[in-house]
């Protein structure tokens, strides 16, 4: 009997035994450890291994506020604001692997805007708006995309707002570019450029469609001292749309600019000189990112006497001072002459041409890293050739505008 008892004890275990392997079996297996994500030192702070790829990403952006104060002599104060608020968040991508050919890398910055401008100054709470400001890809010297302009060098770096005023060529294109590196700090790129957002149109007609994006050139170099650039570019301006008779069938630009690094003065401290020239292409230079002029911008005008369409004519010349006082605390002065040259035909109530300077300043306090307050004030003003009849109904000489921004932002 105990050794019948025995073996049916024996035979159980084993049946456990396989079914609790069999059970074991249908288990599923325990997942491998988490793939934590790995610090990139490749390209600097801040970028990380995309689990699972040899491609470092960097996640960044800011959040800004801008407290606006505006007065234009021109306007009725109806017309336009003088106090409003604009907030602003952006979100960057800067995603980058590297290959046989080099780094490849993609950028995206993608940015949201609520609230609204001078010239808008009712329900600023609705007026919500997105923009694409950059979004590019870059591999083996090619850029595609959009992308800073390669004309463009200081591009008002360090006028600060959201709103605030134009002294240089500073506008972002998509473009088809190759940059070459010649070492040493120096390199040369040439561009193809849609630069419908630099079309200022034609006075007097329709606006102006151009069957040929604007080709792009500039030689670079960045050294101890500072650096320098020279640009220029050509564009179509003439089409056989409108079948106009004009003067020149091209629109042209030139711009050289250079940056002193004046370390002896303070650390970072840093000069900018800049100057451009456009014939049929304004925008290049600076002109009309005042808000002192009152009269029509365009790039082409209608002289009655000829009868043809004439390109307008500009310059500027701008400089830029940036001092730390202490490395929480630095200022910025900052101005530009310019004039534009429109056929006198031309000129009438609406349209003249003029000369123009705007000079501003701010006061910059870094607190703690990545968090900024800004306080600059701008004025400018423009003289006329021949009288324009101003928002009241008045013909003036001359006109100008003054521009309080208070500003703070946090980038991470």
């Amino acid at each position: 009997m105990k050794t019948v008892m025995k073996n049916v004890l024996l035979g159980s275990v084993a049946g456990l035994a396989m079914v609790g392997t069999a059970a074991a079996a249908d288990l599923p297996v325990k997942a491998k450890a988490a793939e934590y994500v790995k610090i990139c030192s490749t390209y600097g702070a801040g970028f990380y291994y995309i689990p699972g790829s040899d491609t470092c990403l960097k996640l960044g952006g800011f959040v800004q506020t801008d407290y606006n104060y505006n007065d234009y002599n021109y306007l009725p104060s109806a017309d336009f604001g003088e106090t409003y608020f604009k907030a602003r968040g952006a979100i960057r991508l800067d995603a980058r692997t590297q290959t046989e050919y080099g780094t490849l890398r993609s950028y995206i910055e993608y940015r949201l805007t609520y609230g609204s401008d001078s010239f808008s100054p009712t329900d600023y709470s609705e007026d919500v708006s997105a923009a694409l400001d950059k979004a590019y890809i870059q591999f083996a010297g090619f850029t595609f995309g959009k992308v800073q302009s390669f004309f463009d060098y200081y591009a008002d770096n360090n006028v600060w707002g959201i709103d605030s005023v134009e002294i240089t060529s500073d506008e972002n294109s998509i473009v088809a570019a190759y940059t070459a590196d010649f070492g040493n700090g120096f390199t040369a790129t040439i561009a193809i450029e849609d630069d419908s957002q630099r079309a200022n149109g034609v006075d007097f007609g329709a606006d102006f469609q151009t069957d040929l994006p604007a080709l792009v050139g500039n030689v670079n170099y960045e050294g101890e001292w500072g650096g320098f650039q020279v640009s220029g570019m050509v564009r179509q301006l003439d089409s056989d749309l409108y079948g106009w008779n004009s003067d020149s069938d091209v629109g042209w630009a030139v711009l050289g600019g250079v940056k002193f690094n004046l370390n002896a003065l303070g650390e970072g401290d840093t000069l900018y000189i800049e100057a451009s020239y456009g014939d049929g292409a304004i925008e290049y230079t600076g002109i009309t990112g005042s808000y002192a002029p009152f009269t029509t911008l365009a790039d082409v005008y209608y002289n009655p006497v000829t009868g043809e369409y004439e390109s307008a004519k500009a310059w500027t010349v701008a400089a830029e001072l940036t001092h730390y006082f202490t490395p929480a605390v630095y200022g910025v002065v900052f101005g530009n002459y310019g004039e534009l040259d429109v056929p006198e035909a031309a000129w009438g109530t609406e349209t003249s041409g003029f000369s123009l300077y705007n000079i501003g300043a701010s006061l910059n306090w870094t607190p703690v890293k990545n968090l900024l307050f800004v306080a600059q004030y701008t004025y400018g003003q423009a003289d006329y050739d021949s009288p324009v009849e101003d928002g009241f109904g008045n013909l003036v000489s001359s006109s100008d505008f003054n521009q309080v921004i208070l500003s703070v932002r946090r980038a991470f």
